[in-house]
């Protein structure tokens, strides 16, 4: 699917009134500075011509300006990401997206231009070995959830660890 695919997609599955307003362009900038690297270029066309927040798996993404929404219990995702970056060995390109629950995240590498994804599940592994990357892009996740497939993150197998 094409960028402009996804993004109708969006749209068109999201109902009426359900999807905020899109995000003003000084909130991606804040969170760009932060993070230190630009955000994919789809996931800023999503947030700043679609809605700030409300989109993706059960319509869980972070919003970048306010978290009175009620699509998620999180924080904003500036606040969001920078108690990531204070985790012992988390990237600093590695940005919380949205919480699938159980203490399970996707997050996003914004070192990438398509935005590869990242897995976040303390359930299956230690701390150290809880956050993995993905073999998905931005675009393929949000594909998946638009057909409706729940892929979790998964983990790949512990090596080595005593702890996982």
């Amino acid at each position: 699917m094409t960028e402009v695919e996804i993004i109708q997609r969006i749209r068109e599955q999201t109902p009426a009134g359900k999807l905020p307003p899109p995000a003003p362009p000084e909130a991606v900038t804040e969170l760009e500075a932060a993070v230190g690297h630009p955000m994919p270029a789809l996931l800023k066309r999503i947030y700043l011509e679609v809605a700030d927040g409300g989109f993706g798996r059960e319509g869980e993404a972070l919003s970048l300006t306010d978290t009175t929404y009620g699509f998620s219990d999180s924080d904003r995702l500036l606040e969001e990401y920078v108690r990531w970056r204070e985790r012992p060995n988390h990237p600093t390109s590695v940005v919380p997206l949205l919480a699938w629950g159980c203490a399970i995240w996707s997050l996003v590498d914004f070192s990438t231009p398509d935005g590869r994804m990242w897995g976040w599940d303390p359930n299956v592994r230690c701390l150290d070995h809880a956050l993995f990357p993905e073999d998905f892009t931005l675009a393929e996740r949000l594909c998946g959830w638009l057909d409706e497939r729940e892929e979790f993150p998964e983990a790949p197998a512990p090596t080595g660890c005593r702890n996982c």
